[in-house]
């Protein structure tokens, strides 16, 4: 999965919604006078309020009888345990205060402000209260855990953040496996398209969706029924172009028989004419060989006999021949660059794919210079097969294009400077069927250059 792929994007926006709103709602509890804490806190501080006056009404009229039945009488009713701090923070029944609760009955007296404790798992609220005569006191309930809990800060308290931790854990969980189920469909349609875009054109995705029933499912239909389309009119064609190039041949045979009757009963004035038209005929016979040999290779009919080929001497001798044809035109073939590399492959494809390149190479370099050939094995183990020529180059936009039937790139579309468009494109399914690669670019200086690369060991 992609780093910054569609699945990490809809799992942390799932999962960063649901934290958003945890924490909103603690942030607004906290704040919000009308969330069910902050009612609860006004009702016991309230109460707290009231039955302190009392206390202190009781306490400085001497009854301290009342004030003790008071504070029992609190206690059995609200399960909380209160009592009075005078103002130097000294319990009025002359019981010994923990420093802990003199330190927070401090903090509110100074504050005039209502102060919380958690004091050995029991809540302590501090609530000051000025007398009819002014004199200051605090009044201190205890409040047991099955009373009512004040919201402690959420990190100082271990059982908010433990459920904080089971929240975050359960909700990342069900944002994983919603993220999960969504991106499931797209990364099917992906590894289908890029199989389809390789070649495999009977990939199908129908069946891997499942039986979803969301817009998915009819994007793997479209695709499938996209998917048997192309590859029914890409068969169409390929057994289209086969029958005519079938066909041709009839005719072209007789062609040839017509000629060489036309050489025996003409003079020499018709020998030209006559000529010319023994190239063409033999122009077009080349071209329906390449198409016959272009479609057994789409049609998967090739033939594919695996055995050692050394590559090596293979091109070895296919630069011996192309520099000897090249001389003719000022032109040669150097081999600069040769490991010795040995793979499993089929030689008769290997050298019909090198060899058109090469001679493609030969006609487009300028003269006086030399197509480059370099082999070498790459640190991946594959054996890689470099050709450079010294011509215009091709535009970038159509490098892609180069290798498609019947395609001539802008400066060769002409029949006296291009050929037929076939050669290269032998040349790459020849390479696909040891399942290598071949790629073209502009080399630097000028020219082009074209890469093949085939594994070591093809099965």
């Amino acid at each position: 999965m992609l780093k910054n792929g569609i699945f990490v994007k809809i799992y942390f926006c799932f999962w960063l919604t649901i934290i958003l709103v945890i924490t909103t709602q603690i942030v607004l509890d906290r704040v919000d006078d009308s969330s069910p804490f902050n009612r609860m806190k006004h009702h016991v501080v309230s109460t707290l309020g009231l039955y302190g006056k009392a206390f202190i009404a009781y306490y400085q009229t001497g009854n301290q009888k009342a004030v003790t039945q008071l504070a029992e009488q609190f206690k059995q009713t609200n399960r909380i345990d209160a009592y009075l701090l005078d103002s130097s923070l000294h319990r009025l029944d002359g019981s010994q205060e923990s420093p802990a609760i003199v330190t927070v009955a401090e903090q509110a007296l100074k504050n005039c402000k209502n102060d919380y404790l958690l004091e050995k798992g029991v809540d302590v609220l501090a609530v000051p209260i000025i007398a009819p005569d002014g004199n200051k006191f605090i009044v201190i309930g205890k409040l047991g855990r099955n009373g009512f809990i004040p919201h402690a800060p959420v990190f100082g308290n271990p059982n908010m953040v433990l459920r904080i931790s089971i929240v975050l854990f359960i909700s990342g969980l069900i944002c994983y496996l919603l993220a999960k189920y969504l991106v499931a469909p797209i990364v099917i349609l992906r590894d289908a398209t890029t199989r389809f875009a390789a070649g495999e054109h009977s990939v199908r995705v129908g069946l891997r969706i499942g039986k979803r029933t969301d817009e998915t499912t009819e994007l793997a239909k479209d695709f499938d029924e996209m998917a048997e389309r192309i590859e029914s009119l890409m068969k169409l064609q390929r057994q289209l172009i086969g029958d005519i190039s079938h066909e041709l041949r009839s005719p072209l045979a007789r062609l040839n028989v017509a000629l060489d009757l036309a050489r025996q009963n003409t003079g020499v004035e018709a020998e030209h004419a006559l000529n010319r038209i023994e190239e063409e005929a033999q122009e077009l016979n080349d071209m329906i060989g390449e198409l016959l040999t272009l479609t057994r290779m789409e049609s998967g009919n090739e033939s594919v006999g695996m055995a050692k080929v050394n590559v090596a001497e293979l091109v070895r001798e296919i630069a011996d021949d192309g520099d000897f044809e090249a001389q003719g035109s000022n032109r040669g073939v150097k081999l600069f660059e040769c490991d010795e590399c040995i793979i499993n492959g089929n030689s008769d494809l290997l050298r019909r794919a090198i060899e058109n390149i090469v001679r493609n190479a030969i006609h487009y370099t300028i003269e006086n210079t030399e197509v480059e050939i370099s082999i070498r094995r790459t640190s991946s183990d594959n054996v890689e097969i470099l050709i450079r020529d010294y011509g215009s180059g091709v535009p970038e936009s159509e490098l892609k294009d180069i290798f498609l039937p019947f395609y001539r790139t802008s400066e060769s579309r002409e029949r006296q400077t291009g050929g037929t468009g076939l050669g290269l494109a032998i040349s790459e399914r020849a390479v696909h069927l040891h399942h290598g690669t071949v790629t073209a670019e502009n080399a630097t200086g000028g020219g082009l250059l074209i890469i093949i690369s085939i594994p070591s060991t093809v099965t």
